[in-house]
C-alpha cells in the first residue's frame, strides 16, 4: 500500500545563528519522521544580518536533516517577474504603444498569504518573528502555530506587543500550562499545545578526579543581552566571597559586556576581578569538560529551565541551580531537580553548600541528568508535534 500524501510542514525563523529559538527548530526538523513529513524553513532575515554571530550556524545541519531553506526576499522578488504567457506579451505590447510600464504582481500581503496557505501548517518561532512577517502586513494565516520561546520575564515590554487579542491564536509552549495561561490571560480565544525543549539527550561523563584549587569556579552560560539579567549573580558572588568563599564566575556567551554596561556593574560591586566573559561557545561538553567547572548557575521561569543550555549542561553531570526571574509563584514539583530561588540569601546559601559538599553535588547532577533524559528527549516527545501536525 503506497504511502499516504506527505504533510507540509513551513518553519518561518529569523536565521540560523547558534541560539536557542534555532536550536529549537532544528532538533524538531531532525526528529521529523521524513516519510511523513515535506518540511521547509524560510528565513526572514538575510544570512549574516546578525553581526554578533560568526556563523549560520544551523544553516547546514537543517540541509543535512532533509529540509529545504526558503530566502524571503527571493522569494518576494519571484513575485515581480511576470510568467512567459499571452499576458506578459498584453504588458510588453501595452509599454510599445504607450510608453506605460504595468507592474504584474500580487500586493505582497496577498502573495505571501497565499504561500503560506500551501502548506498544512506554518510554525513560527518565536512571537517576534510571526508579528514580523504577518501582523506587521497584516495577514493571519488560519494554518499558523507560534511557538512560545521568550518568557515575559526577558523582555520589558508586553511578550504579545502588537497582537490583535481577540483574534484565534494557536500556541505552543515549553512551560507549564498554568505559568503560560498566565502570560495569554488577555486573549479572548486561544489554543495552547504543551512541547517541552528537546534534543538528542547523549549524557557523558566530566572527569571528577579532585584537584587541587585555590578557589571555585561557577559557570554561567547565557547570550549577552538586556532580555538575560545578569545581576542576582553578580549580588551572588559578591556575598560568597564576604563570606569567605574563594569563588570566580566565568559567563559564556556573545554579546559585548561594555555596551550592555555590565562591566560597570562590577565596578560598582568591586568584583571586576572575579567575573570573565569568555566569549560564545560552539560546544557546552568541551567547555564543561576542559574549564573545571564546580556549579552552574542559570535562570528558571517558575523552576522550569529557562533555555537549552540547562539542558545541556545536565547531560554532564555538573549541578545546576536557579534564580527565579518569573517570581516562583506557582509551585512546580520539578523544583527539587532544578532548585529554583527568589530569595538571594537562600540563592548563596545553597550554593556554597553545594561548593563545599561533594556528595551533595553529585547527587543534584545525577538527578537533573535522569529528569531530562527522560522529559525532554527529541524521539520520546517528537510524537506531540506529530500529532497535532496529523490533525
Amino acid at each position: 500500500m503506497a504511502n499516504p500524501k506527505k504533510k507540509k510542514i513551513l518553519w518561518v525563523v529569523y536565521g540560523f545563528v547558534q541560539a536557542g529559538g534555532e536550536r529549537y527548530v532544528y532538533e524538531i526538523c531532525k526528529a521529523l519522521k521524513k516519510d511523513k513529513y515535506e518540511v521547509d524553513v524560510l528565513h526572514v532575515n538575510p544570512l549574516g544580518a546578525e553581526k554578533a554571530w560568526k556563523s549560520e550556524y544551523y544553516y547546514q545541519p537543517t540541509l543535512n536533516c532533509g529540509c529545504g531553506i526558503i530566502d524571503l526576499q527571493e522569494l518576494l522578488e519571484k513575485n515581480r517577474i511576470p510568467q512567459k504567457n499571452v499576458l506578459q506579451r498584453a504588458i510588453r505590447f501595452l509599454k510599445k504603444k504607450t510608453g506605460i510600464a504595468v507592474k504584474h504582481y500580487l500586493p505582497t500581503s496577498q502573495y505571501l498569504l497565499n504561500f503560506l496557505n500551501e502548506y498544512d501548517y506554518v510554525n513560527f518561532s518565536g512571537t517576534a518573528v510571526f508579528k514580523t512577517l504577518c501582523i506587521d502586513r497584516n495577514i493571519y494565516p488560519g494554518n499558523a502555530i507560534i511557538h512560545i520561546l521568550t518568557a515575559q520575564f526577558q523582555v520589558a515590554k508586553d511578550l504579545f506587543e502588537g497582537y490583535n487579542k481577540s483574534l484565534k491564536y494557536h500556541f505552543v509552549s515549553s512551560i507549564p500550562e498554568k505559568s503560560q495561561r498566565r502570560d495569554l490571560q488577555k486573549f479572548d480565544n486561544y489554543r495552547l499545545t504543551y512541547f517541552p525543549l528537546c534534543f538528542e539527550t547523549k549524557p557523558y561523563e566530566i572527569d571528577s578526579k579532585q584537584k587541587v584549587k585555590d578557589h571555585f569556579k561557577i559557570a554561567v552560560f547565557t547570550r549577552l543581552s538586556a532580555m538575560k539579567p545578569l545581576d542576582p549573580y553578580f549580588y551572588a558572588l559578591k556575598l560568597l566571597n564576604e563570606h569567605g568563599i574563594n569563588v570566580v564566575l566565568e559567563i559564556f556567551g556573545a554579546g559585548n559586556p561594555e555596551q550592555l554596561g555590565l562591566i560597570r556593574q562590577l565596578d560598582y560591586l568591586h568584583i571586576r576581578d572575579r567575573v570573565f566573559f569568555m566569549g560564545h561557545t560552539e560546544s557546552i561538553e568541551e567547555t564543561l569538560k576542559n574549564e573545571e567547572i564546580d556549579l552552574i548557575w542559570y535562570q528558571s521561569n517558575n523552576a522550569v529551565p529557562a533555555g537549552y543550555a540547562a539542558l545541556e549542561v545536565s547531560m554532564s553531570g555538573v549541578p545546576q541551580i536557579f534564580w527565579d526571574f518569573a517570581g516562583n509563584v506557582l509551585q512546580n514539583p520539578i523544583e527539587k531537580v532544578f532548585p529554583s530561588f527568589t530569595s538571594l540569601t537562600a540563592f548563596v546559601n545553597y550554593t556554597r553548600e553545594l561548593l563545599i559538599s561533594k556528595e551533595v553535588s553529585v547527587e543534584l547532577g545525577a538527578e537533573q541528568r535522569n529528569y531530562v533524559c527522560v522529559n525532554n528527549c527529541s524521539k520520546t516527545h517528537i510524537h506531540l508535534l506529530e500529532e497535532l501536525f496529523n490533525q
